[in-house]
């Protein structure tokens, strides 16, 4: 009897003593959950830094133009008013209620000056968050864009991606131009520049790659240029040549086929057209593909040049002419024009960057990473030097289509 109550006892212990383990097991569980809760409730982000919508001025394009008074810049903002986003329909620009923005300027010595005096001004604080666009106009980027861009850089709401831009004449009225499929004149610029990759005539420079450009030492930032004209009476924006510039200053301006020239150099030009004249007529190539590789080469005597290989794919898009274009020796005509095309962008290109002495097609970063070494002995006189890279152009060029026709609209042939 005692045995058997011992062993009953020991089993009852048993028993217990498990429990009990268990019981610890889940507390412990539980209180390590609740822990890691507090853990993560920690790391949340919480709401110190928030801004009211309605608090704020979105900023969606901002130009700096020359002060009416010495050494002052004139700051204007192009703020969204959301109350006539979305609502009724969009007629030339405006909704039904009004504008859907407002034009704010201030002048004074210097940016952050101008955007400080604004809020003494306006109710809302102006948010640079959502800016697309930054125009300096061509007086003020002849002078010193240095100050500008340094700000703009700096501020933490300013993203990197923003376009830059330079205007012939004055850049505020940039912002007032009579839009007519698009609400904001900010947007509708912005919007031109992305639809650029499709004719290759218009370099396309963000806040980055100028600042990139600018802190190489040896490449000349360039930036695309924005002008009015008139048509019935009202103004429309239009992109028209490229602004070189060297050390913060502009030094001068590229026109449409040499700023094509230069996104065939640097493998930028990705489509457009061009119009060939034959003893027919006028044909119509569409670029389809390009690509380009540009390399440094060293000669016997020590030199270097520049070696640039083009690859063209086209196609035949227009046929003003009674012939085939597409039987053999036409064909071979056509590529003939189109190589003949391109160098005269490259070479008219060349000339120009020569002429300014601005490396616009980064000949010293390749020739920095191709040959370091004879870079040293370059990059301290490379304006001097510069001029006197020449450069060897190989064009490669196809026509691999003919459009959806093979034979001219008007038959016959050439008389």
């Amino acid at each position: 009897m005692k045995k058997q109550a011992v062993k009953t006892g020991g089993r009852v212990l048993r028993a217990l003593s498990v429990s009990f383990s268990q019981k610890c097991r889940k507390g412990a569980r539980r209180a390590g959950v609740f822990l890691l809760c507090i853990l993560l409730i920690l790391c949340l982000c919480s709401c110190w830094s928030q801004r009211e919508l309605n608090t704020l001025a979105i900023v969606l394009g901002t130009t700096l133009d020359v002060g009416d008074q010495p050494d002052t810049l004139t700051l204007t903002a192009q703020v969204v008013k959301a109350s006539e986003l979305g609502s009724g329909t969009t007629t030339k620009g405006n909704s039904s209620g009004g504008k859907a923005y407002v034009n704010v300027s201030y002048t004074d010595n210097s940016v952050l000056a101008a955007v400080r005096e604004l809020t003494r001004m306006q109710n809302r604080r102006l948010y640079f968050a959502h800016n697309e666009v930054l125009i300096f106009s061509g007086e003020l980027a002849k002078k010193d864009i240095a100050e500008g861009l340094d700000v703009f850089m700096r501020d933490y709401e300013t993203r990197m991606n923003v376009n830059l831009l330079i205007s012939k004449g004055k850049a505020s009225e940039i912002l007032d131009e009579n839009v007519e499929l698009e609400k904001i004149p900010a947007i509708h610029i912005s919007r031109l520049m992305g639809n650029q990759k499709s004719n290759s005539e218009t370099v396309v420079v963000t806040l980055r790659d100028f600042a990139i450009a600018t802190l190489s030492g040896s490449s000349a930032p360039v930036a695309p240029m924005v002008e009015l004209y008139e048509s019935d009476g009202k103004k429309y924006a239009k992109l028209e040549g490229t602004a070189v510039f060297k050390k913060g200053k502009m030094i001068g301006e590229l026109n449409k086929e040499q700023t094509r020239g230069i996104l065939w150099v640097t493998n930028k030009a990705q489509s457009g057209e061009k119009t060939v004249d034959t003893p027919w007529g006028q044909v119509t190539l569409e670029v389809l593909h390009s690509s380009s590789d540009l390399k440094p080469v060293k000669g016997e005597d020590g030199t270097i040049r520049m070696k640039l290989t083009i690859d063209v794919e086209g196609a035949i898009q227009g046929n003003e002419t009674t012939e085939n274009m597409s039987i053999p020796e036409n064909v071979a005509m056509l590529k003939g024009k189109m190589k003949n095309d391109v160098r005269s962008d490259v070479e008219g290109a060349l000339v120009q960057a020569r002429t300014l002495s601005a490396d616009v097609f980064g000949f010293g970063e390749a020739i920095h990473r191709e040959y370091p070494e004879e870079w040293e002995k370059m990059k301290g006189n490379w304006d001097q030097e510069f001029p006197k890279i020449g450069m060897d152009v190989q064009i490669n060029a196809e026509l691999s289509s003919e459009g959806g026709l093979v034979k001219p609209v008007t038959p016959g042939g050439a008389q």
